[in-house]
């Protein structure tokens, strides 16, 4: 389903009829999220794990389990936040790993990625620096979780 769907976009982009992202490809994508398995955030943090859950039921997904990597060394990389995802898609079985971390240099802000178990980057969303927008890391990690599903239409299904 998704492996004919990025085939059909590469053929696209080669043959440059390629004009964009498709409604049946943002719709692939939510159903691939919907219908996953097992969903895993790379962290050592409860409250991080507890945000991310809140929202992902809030949005009908199923709830993830805890991958515990250590992943101060993803600082050093380029961009913090999808080394940690590979990171933890590389120590675990899920369907699809969620992962924040810093967006590139330091005062750059942070990013949530959603990762496939290929290491497929499925949406993201991103924060200014803490010091500009002053929320706790449960806060700005429920709202990238909430961006990043909504940027692919998705809708929550229970109130708050």
């Amino acid at each position: 389903m998704l492996k004919e769907t990025l085939l059909k976009a590469w053929c696209e982009s080669w043959e440059g009829t390629r004009r964009g992202d498709e409604e049946r490809e943002v719709e692939r994508l939510r159903e691939y999220l919907t219908s996953a398995d097992r969903l895993a955030v790379v962290t050592g943090n409860e409250d991080k794990l507890r945000a991310v859950n809140e929202v992902l039921r809030r949005f009908g997904l199923s709830e993830a389990e805890m991958v515990r990597v250590p992943t101060e060394m993803a600082d050093a990389t380029p961009c913090p936040a999808i080394f940690k995802a590979i990171m933890g898609v590389q120590a675990s079985d899920a369907d699809v790993v969620i992962a924040r971390g810093r967006l590139g240099v330091p005062g750059s802000g942070a990013m949530t990625v959603f990762m496939d178990a290929r290491c497929r980057l499925l949406t993201a969303a991103l924060s200014p620096p803490h010091v500009l927008h002053k929320m706790s890391v449960k806060e700005a990690m429920e709202r990238e979780v909430e961006e990043a599903l909504r940027r692919l239409g998705m809708k929550e299904i229970a109130s708050r």
